[in-house]
């Protein structure tokens, strides 16, 4: 009794451990958007309308316009989307790795755990990329864009800031 009482509150701070992380991200990007009301605006239409609809729509010259151009030329600018990918500092390079490990031979139930071992996050940036490129077109996109140096950093959240923030 004690012990399954033990394993239960274990696996329930674990369970709420991750909500105050993920909802802490949010908030720190929410506070970071709130700095530049243009960057919020666009960043908030992307995310409900989608990359592909803002780049289309948004007035030329505008922020929104530079944003979705910005985003739209990197392989990794489809994260944006994902709410909290702004400050998140996982490691770009292991999130490229698992990209590269991916083929369509590999993806089975057997992996599903490895993947999911790897957090969350990395399942939803894969969904999310997934859904913007072919799986070998994103091997071959993040492959060249960390050989080439055109990452400036070693985080997700950093490297998205980066490119948002050619916009100001």
């Amino acid at each position: 009794m004690k012990k399954s009482l033990f394993l239960s509150s274990i696996l329930l701070l674990q369970i709420t451990g991750c909500d105050v992380f993920e909802s802490s991200k949010k908030q720190i990007e929410e506070q970071y958007l709130s700095q530049n009301s243009e960057l919020k605006e666009a960043v908030e239409a992307i995310r409900e309308q989608g990359l592909a609809a803002v780049s289309a729509t948004a007035e030329k010259g505008s922020v929104a316009a530079c944003v979705a151009k910005q985003l739209d030329g990197d392989p990794m600018g489809a994260l944006i989307e994902v709410e909290g990918a702004l400050q998140d500092s996982a490691d770009l390079s292991k999130l490229a790795e698992t990209i590269g490990g991916l083929s369509n031979q590999e993806i089975s139930l057997e992996n599903i755990p490895k993947l999911l071992q790897q957090g969350a996050d990395t399942v939803n940036y894969l969904r999310t990329l997934l859904g913007e490129y072919d799986l070998s077109e994103l091997q071959d996109k993040v492959s060249h864009l960390l050989q080439d140096g055109q990452s400036q950093s070693q985080d997700i959240g950093e490297h998205l800031r980066g490119l948002v923030e050619q916009c100001q």
